[in-house]
């Protein structure tokens, strides 16, 4: 791997990390602004994207707390806005940054090397697919599709609609759970 690279994977893994610490040192104003549900709807849409980007707290427990506050379907449509820009945001940073060190990795791993061309044929097929498959981590589609050269519309497309349904259903739970538990 070049130089270059790792400098700027380095730099990315810094930035990131730091983010992660300031939000942590923040969890408790943040968890609290969550459960009153009377912040602004951009304040929600804010953290919806914020927490997504950097998961300090399971994004499952912000929909919850989302569909709570705004009633299942709101609550549904910020998580899937945060959850969409996020992945989005985090394809265009690991384009950005992190695109020629995957590319080299990819390119010596001739299994992934192959399952990239058969899964390049199909783009959107692949993001939509992969987003439905709750136990896959979602991270992970965004750095492979990133790594594996996927065109930005076929990535958008797939991310905005695969990641509709299971907003829905994890909001209508978890509007059905905290109602239950909060009374």
């Amino acid at each position: 791997m070049k130089a270059a690279a790792i400098k700027k994977i380095g730099w990315a893994a810094a930035a990131y990390g730091l983010v992660i610490v300031g939000i942590w040192l923040c969890k408790d104003e943040l968890l609290e602004l969550m459960e009153r549900g009377s912040g602004s709807l951009a304040v929600m849409l804010t953290l919806a994207v914020v927490l997504a980007l950097f998961p300090v707290l399971p994004y499952k427990a912000f929909i919850a707390l989302a569909a709570y506050a705004y009633g299942a379907p709101g609550g549904a449509l910020i998580s899937w806005f945060g959850a969409t820009a996020a992945a989005l945001l985090m394809y265009g940073y690991a384009r950005l940054f992190l695109a020629d060190a995957a590319s080299d990795w990819l390119s010596r791993a001739p299994r992934l090397r192959a399952l990239t061309a058969r899964l390049g044929r199909r783009p959107f097929w692949f993001v939509f697919v992969a987003r439905l498959i709750p136990f896959l981590p979602q991270p992970l589609v965004n750095l492979y599709a990133a790594a594996a050269g996927i065109r930005p519309l076929p990535y958008i497309a797939g991310t905005a609609l695969g990641k509709l349904p299971m907003m829905f259903v994890y909001a209508f739970a978890g509007r059905q759970l905290l109602g239950y538990l909060f009374g």
